[in-house]
């Protein structure tokens, strides 16, 4: 196998035994005549593909496509019934929830227990265990039994033990669909930089708009067998195209008449006042500036997290500043879970175009008025920040990211990320 490949595998296909009950299985094995009881099943059937070092590639496919059993098979959970693998680098997986882990061990313990398995050495997870501790970020239950966690607990732990090992080669399954969307905003910048390191990474996922966001290639399976591998855009396209062709699309319409509305006199400045907001450990925080709360009214000014695609809505952003700041400029930005900017407007860039002046000692409000972006419904991200300077040399005072998780509505057919009010006109003349 040449260096510079990571992945290969060679005409690899996998195949269980099917029974229709469990007495037949016995009558084969005793069957003088050899006479078979069951059905081939084949979870994969003469799979074939190289993956270079530091490519990201994709998986995609229906369910019973084969991607987990494939998976299984480049891990070693597994072997395959004909064919060959060879894997170039040290592997680290993230599959199903739990693997490797024992549930009576503290979440500590657990992340011992897997460097011991991955072959590296107590003192080598030492120097690793508090980047794998601030990632996860889960508190106290670090010292307690992982049958204590959540689902979402559990996920963070997984994920964060197995990209701080430094890999060479990292394999992740749909485990991560179990974490809010404020951890899948980290995974994925957590990606970015595994790319940046030359880290090969096979992601699996039924989330399109994460395939064609992070990877190079893309591996498309359907019912065992290898359908496509190639340009990732032109994999998910014409994957798209399949799917579109198979069956309607429906779209699922979210109402807003559960949600509890809740009027805050937001005049009063009154710290007490304002609905609380997390600062996530990768935020950027100052002695100087305190972002106190963030959240998004409605028209009649309630405080909700759904909207409407084009729906108006003002987004607050209030913080306490313990220093003057001569030329303060706040901003936020409304993002993929992936971490993607859709919008970014700042005080400098919109309406009056301006830094204003804050005095030490104060409490400051900012209101963005603006209409929700016409997105594909699904959930966002808000990230705001406060700043002084001007846009080409400023000192950042708060940054925080994942501070509030919003779903936007759009009804209708929309399959692209963003809509746009386009005008038609058709015209048609005989030959």
């Amino acid at each position: 196998m040449k260096c510079n490949i990571a992945i290969q595998a060679e005409h690899v296909s996998k195949v269980y035994k099917l029974y229709n009950k469990p007495l037949d299985r016995l009558k084969e094995s005793l069957s003088l005549t050899r006479k078979q009881y069951h059905e081939n099943y084949y979870a994969l059937n003469d799979v074939s593909f190289k993956i270079k070092k530091g490519d990201t590639v994709g998986v995609i496919g229906a369910n019973g496509a084969g991607k987990s059993t494939l998976l299984k098979i480049l891990t070693g959970v597994t072997t395959p019934t004909n064919g060959d693998i060879f894997i170039n680098g040290k592997v680290s997986a993230l599959l199903e929830l739990g693997t490797g882990f024992n549930p009576e061990y503290t979440g500590l313990e657990n992340i011992y227990l897997n460097g011991a398995m991955m072959g590296l050495s107590r003192k080598a997870m030492s120097d690793k265990v508090q980047s794998i501790i601030d990632f996860a970020d889960i508190g106290e239950f670090i010292r307690q039994p992982v049958k204590s966690y959540s689902s979402g607990m559990f996920a963070r732990l997984a994920f964060a033990v197995a990209i701080n090992v430094e890999p060479d080669i990292l394999i992740v399954d749909e485990a991560l669909s179990v974490g809010d969307i404020f951890f899948q905003n980290k995974c994925f910048r957590k990606f970015e930089e595994l790319k940046e390191k030359n880290t090969t990474v096979l992601y699996v996922s039924h989330d399109l708009a994460s395939i064609k966001e992070m990877c190079d290639k893309t591996i498309w399976l359907e019912k065992g067998k290898l359908k496509m591998y190639g340009e990732n855009l032109e994999v998910c396209n014409e994957y798209s195209n399949n799917l579109l062709k198979e069956k309607s699309q429906f779209h699922k319409i979210y109402s807003t008449d559960h949600l509890e509305s809740k009027n805050y006199d937001i005049l009063s400045m009154d710290k007490q006042n304002y609905p609380n907001i997390k600062y996530t450990n990768d935020s950027v925080v100052t002695e100087d500036v305190q972002i106190i709360s963030c959240f998004i009214t409605n028209n009649k000014g309630e405080i909700r997290d759904i909207f409407y695609a084009g729906e108006k809505c003002t987004l607050s952003i209030i913080f306490e500043s313990n220093r003057d700041i001569k030329k303060c400029i706040a901003g936020f930005a409304l993002a993929t879970n992936k971490g993607m900017w859709i919008i970014n407007p700042n005080t400098l860039i919109v309406d009056g175009k301006r830094s204003f002046n804050v005095k030490s000692g104060t409490i400051n409000k900012v209101d963005f008025s603006f209409s929700m972006p016409k997105l594909i419904g699904g959930d966002y991200i808000i990230e705001v920040a406060i700043a002084d300077g001007i846009m080409e040399n400023y000192e950042t005072l708060a940054w925080l990211y994942n501070v509030l998780n919003i779903k936007i509505i759009n009804e209708g057919y929309h399959y692209a990320l963003l809509d746009v009010d386009a005008k038609v006109k058709i015209y048609q003349m005989q030959k």
